[in-house]
């Protein structure tokens, strides 16, 4: 006889939850597309500091070896013992210029591989020790952007970055070596990024509370007069009264809800597009390199990778003009791998492949003209870009991805 479900009371259900939440598993397709992004802005850090790299990182430059061990503060109170902390970095006292431009462009190609999510694990935990070396060989040019950038490589080195979203899913399609099914892994990576994110943001409205100008409401007043972080021209009225008092406590409200409501669902996308809104005017107004990219491109991690599979497929129902048609030569059909390979980069659907008549692969767009197969598939398979131009890919392509139909 069945037993009736018994109540297991609000505080175990609460716990089920939470624990469900962070360590529950679900799609990877959000902590893919943050690697992807993430590794995408390391690139792009690293090609910034290249074009100085003898003055930041060489025995020649600002800050010498022996320099940069200053500015680390190795010595910290834990109770009433000072205690040392180990920094790890593969510089550390190392006073040869190869050694350290070695390093450097090493980290570079892993930021590259990293974005390309090729051999993802050796690749993550490659740029996390990179940047951690580099960050510890010369702290005085660091600011919170380049924190994030470490933090965050550090936590993508333990997640499974790779699952989705990369060259190495892709690879592992064609080869028939993975299922098609969107992969499920667990979730605490993830959730680990969305509450730094957030821990980060209710932090800095907690010291930025304890200090005067915040609470009288002016201290939006003094960045617009830093002639260092100065970038674009902004209108007078914003920089000044009243309007500076107004910008000021709406900076406290927006990063406060961008560290405790966020999670709240039905105002998440709301908190986050104010968000966008905040680190746009910060972009905009200051020079601060790649901080208000940083910042954003964790937001990815408040979603799961259904809820951005999903909107991607609504997306692609309104984008109807740019549907396209690919007839198949006559009398062959895709190979269950190439037709995996097809659908996942195509996160959109507006590639579709029917039987043809003819002996050729034909295309035609939604107008009915017809248009070249390949170059107009790279234009509208969203995961194209990164393979799909090179001379001879399609080539190949073609010859392993038809097989006859039986029958």
């Amino acid at each position: 006889m069945n037993q009736p479900p018994q109540d297991k009371g609000a505080i175990r259900e609460t716990i089920d939850t939470l624990n469900d939440f962070w360590f529950g598993f679900g799609s990877a397709t959000a902590l893919g597309l943050f690697r992807a992004v993430f590794g995408t802005l390391a690139c792009l850090n690293f090609l910034n500091l290249s074009q100085m790299w003898e003055s930041w990182f060489s025995e020649r430059g600002f800050v010498p070896a022996w320099l940069g061990q200053r500015f680390l503060w190795p010595q910290v109170n834990l109770v009433w013992l000072p205690v040392e902390v180990p920094r790890m970095g593969l510089l550390n006292g190392v006073t040869d210029d190869r050694i350290s431009l070695l390093v450097f462009v090493i980290t570079f190609v892993a930021a590259i591989f990293t974005a390309l999510g090729l051999w993802t694990r050796v690749s993550t935990v490659t740029l996390a020790v990179g940047i951690v070396s580099l960050h510890h060989r010369d702290a005085a040019i660091l600011h919170g952007g380049d924190t994030v950038l470490r933090v965050m490589s550090l936590y993508l080195a333990i997640a499974p970055s790779g699952a989705a979203c990369s060259l190495d899913r892709l690879i592992s399609l064609w080869k028939g070596k993975t299922s098609t099914a969107i992969t499920q892994v667990s979730m605490w990576p993830q959730r680990l990024i969305a509450y730094n994110c957030a821990l980060l943001y209710l932090t800095t409205t907690w010291l930025k509370w304890g200090g005067h100008l915040w609470q009288n409401g002016t201290a939006n007043w003094y960045p617009a007069r830093l002639q260092e972080f100065h970038r674009f021209p902004v209108p007078a009225f914003l920089t000044n009264t009243p309007t500076i008092y107004f910008t000021t406590y709406l900076t406290l409200i927006v990063e406060f809800a961008l560290g405790t409501l966020v999670f709240y669902r039905p105002l998440r996308g709301w908190i986050l597009f104010s968000g966008l809104l905040l680190h746009g005017y910060i972009e905009y107004s200051m020079n601060i390199p790649l901080f208000s990219y940083l910042m954003v491109s964790m937001y990815i991690s408040f979603y799961d990778g259904e809820e951005i599979a999903a909107w991607a497929k609504r997306r692609g129902a309104k984008l109807n003009r740019f549907k396209l048609t690919v007839a198949l030569p006559k009398g062959q059909k895709l190979t269950q791998s190439a037709g995996a390979f097809l659908a996942t980069i195509d996160p959109f659907c507006l590639v579709s492949y029917v039987q043809g008549d003819s002996p050729e692969w034909s295309a035609q767009n939604h107008s009915g003209k017809t248009v070249p197969v390949w170059r107009s598939i790279c234009g509208r398979a969203l995961g194209c870009w990164i393979f799909g131009w090179f001379p001879g890919f399609w080539s190949r392509f073609e010859m392993k991805a038809l097989e006859p139909i039986s029958g």
